[in-house]
Order: C-alpha cells, then structure tokens, then sequence
C-alpha cells in the first residue's frame, strides 16, 4: 500500500476517531488470524538469525522493527559505540529495558531500524521474512477499513498492529491542527520519522515525541503478550483492564499514582440493621526504573479509612472478623490500615517469554487469593466489603511478606512466604512477626483478556481472637475484561476457603473477668495474644471448614455509566446469633449458616474539576436472603442501601 493511499485514509477517519475515549471499534478485528500468522513468522526471522549471531538487539524482550524491517538487528553494537537505537529500542530504554553496560536512557541517540542492519550474504529475502511481510501487510489493510489503524508513518508500524489498535496519527493530527502538544508516537512511528517516512506535510521531526509510558511490562509478569497486570501484590488483572492511573517521569524513574475514595451513606434495615456516614479507599503511588540487569519497582498503599470510619467499623449486616475494643466485630466491616502495602519488587527478564520476579513488603499481599477487592476492576464502584472478605483475599494486608515468581508464557508461579497473623486493631502501626506461613499460587492469562488462579496457603495463628488456632486456606478466580466503545466490561467469580484447624485453647478466664470489673478492655502484654476466645480449662476445639462464593461484574458505558452488580454466598458462623459485647468470648462459635446478598449500583460520572480527578456520584441496593435459622434474629429479607460520592486519581476522559 502506498504512502498516499494510507495518507488519504488517515485524513478520512480523523474526523471520527479520537485518541482516547473516541470511536473505537469494540468489536474483535477479523485481523486476528493475518496477527497470529505475522507474530508466528517474525518470531521464527528473530529465533534464526538470533541462532546466527545476526539479532543483537539492546533491549529485553527484544525488539520487532529491526526484524520487520531489515531481517536482523545489530542495535547492541550501536548503542555501546554511542551511535543509538531504533525506536522501539528506545522506547524500551525509557521504560527501564536496556540491557548494555554504560548506555543511560537520557543521552539515548535514535537511529533509525534501516541503519541497524547486519551485513549478511546476498541474496532472496528468508522465508519466514517473506511470510511476515505478507500476513502484515494484510492486517493492516483489515485494521485500516475497521477504523483501528491511523497511523503516521507511511506504510504503517509494525507495534500498534499488533496492539490492533493506532491513534498515532490522529494524535499527531488533532494536536497539529490545535496547535496543542501530542501526547506522543509510538517508538515504530518515531523510527519512521527519523527515517524520513512521516506521512503529514508540515510536521517537524522536533514536533515528534515518544508517548510517555509507552510499554507496562514492569507492571507485569511481563512473559508474553497476554500477561496480565500487577493490582495487589502479585496478584494480576487481565491485560486489558482500563490504565486509570496518573504517569509522569521523574529523573530516571516512571512514576504513577493512582486512588480512590468514596464518601458513603448506609442504611442497613431489620433488628440488626444500622446507618452511618463513613468514607473508604486507598492511594497508591508506584515507582519504577532499571537497575542493573532487571527493573526494580517500589511501592506503596496508604488507606485514609482509620479517619473516615468510626467506631471502629461500618454497618454490614452478616460481616465478621477483627475486633474493636477487644470485642469481635459483628455485623460490621473493619476499617483498612492506613499501610496497606509498603513493598519492592525486582524483575529479571529470562529471555523472550520468561521473567523472575522477587516480591519483599513490610506490609503487602503473599501470593494467596484473587486481587483484593478494592483493588478489582470488576468491583471498582461498589464501596462495600465483600462478606467473603476473610475467606479470599483478607491477606492482602500481611506482614513481612516475601515472594518468588516464575513467569513463561501466559503462566506464572509464585511461592510465597509470611507473617499470617492478621493486623491488630490499631490501624496506624505496622506490626511484627516472624515468617510463619506460605502459600503459592498459579496464575493463568491465557489472552489478554483472561485471568485466572488456584492458590493455597497454610496461615499459621491466624486470628486475634484465637491465637493458638492454624487455617488452611484455599482459592480459585476467574476474571475477564472486555474493552467496549469508550467504556469497558469486567466480571470476576472467585471460590474462597478456610479450614481452621483443631487445636487446644488454654485458659484465660482469669484475664476476662479482672476486665469485667474493671469494666476497662484488656490490654495485652506485647505478643502474647490475649485477645483470644475465653475458656476455664484447657479446651479441644475441633476444625471448621468454611466456604464462599462471588460473582462480581461491572460495566462502565459511554465514558459516563456505571452499572454494577454482585451476588455472594458465605458460610458464617454462630456468633451472628449474639450482639456485640464482651460475653460475645464466652461462645464457642461454631460454623452455623449460610447467608447470601444481593447487589445492584449505578453511577454516573461528573464533569471532572481538574485534568487528572474524576468523581462520580451514585447508590446501590442489596438485598439480603437470611437462612431460617438467622430470620428470626434478622428478618427474612434485611435490605441494605448505600448513596455515594466518588473520586477517583485518574486522567479525565473525553
């Protein structure tokens, strides 16, 4: 195809298709088989003539356009005698993938792919070469009529094909005739610039930039293309999952931040029902560079809830776990603590499709459960905790957690160990512990669309108020994201269990009654677990298996709509019987029901204030099925209402 064929369709759909938040084509492109057959053959060009000596490239993984465009790669040996990189190399660099000694990503020169070639025999183009040529070239004729693929070099890049997706010269464009800065090209598009194939009259190579934040793999296992997305931990998202997060760079580093916060009114009806103001949510702020041979990323969660959340938690009918004021909390969730993550992870890429990382956290998530669910894209809106919470993912605040992750391909296996007593009621400190739990998890991202995993963990000591008792715990989730014309869908199901083990609690009666009359909480001494379940004598409590189901799903509509629901079922224990109060430690509790909630929300998105804030306002009902041993107690049918205000760290969308 040539230059001005693709020059005049570029023009033509300008008008319709805008960068981000414009009219992209949600439906999957009929391009997919000519992508696999292209990926198949260029992989199999670099694989030859990296067995040849003839692909040294600077960057891991290493690049596609010197492949595509000369057939071999010799950007190692330029870049170490200062005379630069191609473009997709270079975007590599900026994003912490360089790979050669002494060269720094700030002095980086650009020279572009045609000039990287490596100086073979004569002859026909290989094969494989021919092949890829050919299946991309039809692709891109595809993704052209689909209105995928309006870019702003001649001929086409190589990197946003296979992405299915091009605004590059629609970015260029629409910035040009604003007289505003472009958010930035890919690095096969500043390549073709540099080379002299920029399709535009008018633009100046020194008008062209590289998009900021151009590759995520650090935020990744970062094996293949389908790897999902770091949320909590270790823990991944599909690939696909909306990037709602504030990017700048800062000297060597990239850095991002993003949060929310919810403002929140609940009114929780029948006899155990309750209303409160509270608020909830998180910040998290991230930062990444390359450091040595691999990428070292630091980061953080600081939860403002210890603030918003009074009295030590909020109404939800069904919810326990934790304590306040030395009480076992019922019918309410706990607020976070305000570390909820302070960690550091180091990847090394392996090769093309393999990565190790090694995850350390004073405070973090091991490598049990799904993603937390304030941190789920498919549970972004709902503000309210899921009754599951203690059987999937409560270990996302853990002490002194450390983890080795093996990545190939679409798999990921992690090993993890950590501190397995959950955090005390004081929600400002971060508290000690030696290694005494682990889990692994395997993780499966099949597509980019796709993520799934089955995880255990053996948690030693797990509970405040049972000290001395071990849990087994299990897990498997499924969670899929599809983008949509200016929105998104995204759905999770996750299957969590606890067995607690037998074990033989020691008396503590004496400790209990001095509080009574004091009519003071007992404090305990550092470490010793006083908060534990009250016994005369020394007790044998046999084990109880726990079990709970979620099905989550949220669809985001028009850059304006939220609509979101969820169904969840938990085995819960005896204690729903009784109020809270201090005679709640003389129970034995026993596992007793399952309940079962409803869910339903929308919100709406408001004009955003600032370029980089996006609030939202909205309500959601739930509806709870009490089982007929809990209806006298609760009613048969409580129902829960929720109105909120949300804010959410994120760039405004068009």
């Amino acid at each position: 195809m040539n230059f001005r064929l693709w020059a005049v369709l570029l023009v033509l759909a300008v008008s319709a298709h805008a960068h981000e938040g414009g009219a992209k084509n949600p439906k999957p492109t009929q391009a997919k088989k000519a992508l696999e057959a292209a990926r198949k053959a260029l992989t199999a060009v670099k694989k030859k003539q990296t067995a040849s000596g003839n692909y040294k490239c600077c960057v891991k993984p290493s690049c596609d356009l010197c492949a595509a465009t000369t057939g071999s790669c010799n950007c190692a040996a330029n870049v170490a005698a200062g005379k630069g990189s191609c473009g997709e190399c270079l975007a590599g660099w900026k994003n912490g993938r360089g790979t050669v000694k002494g060269a720094s990503a700030k002095t980086m020169l650009l020279l572009p792919a045609e000039k990287q070639a490596i100086a073979q025999p004569a002859g026909d183009l290989p094969v494989e070469l021919q092949q890829f040529r050919a299946s991309i070239l039809e692709a891109k004729r595809t993704l052209v009529k689909e209105k995928r693929f309006l870019c702003c070099v001649g001929g086409g890049c190589t990197q946003c094909a296979f992405e299915t997706e091009c605004p590059c010269g629609t970015d260029l464009a629409l910035a040009k005739s604003a007289k505003a800065k472009s958010k930035g090209v890919c690095g096969d598009c500043l390549d073709g610039w540099k080379a002299g194939h920029g399709s535009f009259e008018g633009v100046q190579l020194s008008d062209v930039h590289l998009a900021p934040m151009e590759s995520m793999d650090a935020m990744g296992p970062g094996s293949s293309a389908s790897s999902g997305l770091y949320a909590s931990g270790t823990g991944v998202q599909p690939r696909t999952t909306p990037n709602n997060m504030l990017t700048w760079r800062a000297g060597g580093w990239n850095m991002m931040l993003h949060g929310t916060l919810f403002g929140v009114y609940t009114d929780q009806t029948g006899p155990r029902g309750r209303d409160k103001i509270f608020g909830a949510g998180f910040v998290m702020p991230m930062a990444t560079r390359r450091l040595g041979v691999g990428t070292l990323t630091l980061r953080a969660m600081f939860s403002p809830e210890p603030l918003l959340v009074t009295s030590g938690r909020y109404p939800l009918l069904y919810q326990e776990g934790e304590t306040n004021k030395n009480i076992p909390i019922l019918n309410g969730q706990h607020p976070h603590d305000f570390f909820g993550e302070l960690a550091a992870n180091y990847q090394i890429k392996l090769g093309e499709r393999s990565s190790v990382t090694f995850y350390g956290a004073l405070r973090g998530d091991p490598a049990i459960g799904p993603v937390a669910y304030i941190h789920r894209i498919s549970a972004s809106e709902n503000p309210i905790a899921t009754l599951g919470h203690h059987f999937q993912d409560s270990t996302h605040i853990a002490n002194n957690v450390v983890t080795l992750a093996l990545a190939h391909g679409p798999a990921t296996l992690e090993f993890s160990g950590f501190h397995g007593r959950e955090p005390d009621e004081r929600r400002w400190n971060l508290e000690k512990g030696a290694i005494d739990s682990f889990a692994t998890r395997l993780t499966i991202t099949p597509t980019q669309r796709w993520a799934g995993q089955v995880s255990v963990a053996r948690i030693n000591n797990r509970e405040n108020t049972h000290p001395l008792r071990d849990s087994f715990r299990q897990s498997a989730s499924l969670t899929y994201v599809r983008p949509l014309n200016r929105g998104h869908w995204a759905t999770t199901l996750v299957w969590g269990r606890n067995h607690d083990l037998e074990f033989t609690q020691t008396p503590t009666a004496a400790a209990f009654l001095a509080s009574l009359l004091a009519d003071a909480v007992v404090k305990p001494p550092k470490d010793n677990g006083k908060r534990d379940h009250i016994v005369l004598i020394p007790t044998r409590v046999r084990g109880q298996i726990y079990n709970s189901y979620l099905a989550e799903s949220t669809l985001f509509l028009r850059n304006k709509h939220w609509i979101y629901g969820r169904v969840e079922t938990a085995d819960k224990d005896s204690l729903l019987l009784f109020e809270e109060s201090k005679f709640v430690r003389l129970v034995e509790e026993q596992r007793y029901t399952r309940v079962r909630a409803y869910s339903m929300g929308y919100s709406y998105e408001l004009k955003p204030p600032t370029t980089w804030l996006r609030p939202a306002i909205g309500g959601q009902l739930m509806v709870y099925d009490s089982p007929p041993n809990l209806a006298p107690v609760y009613g048969g049918h409580p129902v829960g209402v929720q109105l909120f205000l949300r804010v959410r760290l994120a760039p405004a969308r068009r």
